[in-house]
């Protein structure tokens, strides 16, 4: 399975790149008892928080395993009908256990992207010299 992933300080991003690319974040907190109580956001739109609640996950009690577990094509048209990212104001996703926010706008995402890629080439070049 392809998995693009980012570790940070404050969470790992995720990009499951073999079931129809979904964009997950992992919170740095660690959830309540090694799991996620799931995430919301803080500034959108309320039918951006209606079309993330109405998603069916492919990975079974995903919202238990991820602090956000999302499509990345709804993810991104979430961002691109953001109002807010028109006046460069990130959307904003907040961990349910802890607070922390992960500000996001089409062009920030794209270089998390960006980033994840290029640790996975570094690590599957890596693995080819071992």
């Amino acid at each position: 399975m392809t998995v693009l992933e980012l570790k940070t300080p404050e969470a790992t991003f995720k990009n499951d790149m073999d079931r129809a690319c979904h964009f997950m974040i992992d919170c740095g907190c660690g959830g309540r008892n090694g799991e996620y109580s799931g995430s919301h956001y803080k500034n959108a739109d309320p039918s951006a928080e209606k079309n993330t609640r109405a998603y069916q996950p492919l990975e079974k009690n995903a919202e238990l395993k991820h602090t956000f577990y999302l499509s990345e094509s709804t993810f991104c048209q979430i961002l691109g009908h953001h109002k807010r990212a028109h006046n460069g104001e990130p959307l904003i996703i907040v961990c349910t256990d802890c607070g922390r926010e992960f500000p996001f706008t089409p062009d920030s995402y794209s270089k998390l992207r960006d980033r994840m890629m290029s640790e996975y080439n570094r690590r599957v070049c890596e693995e080819q010299v071992e």
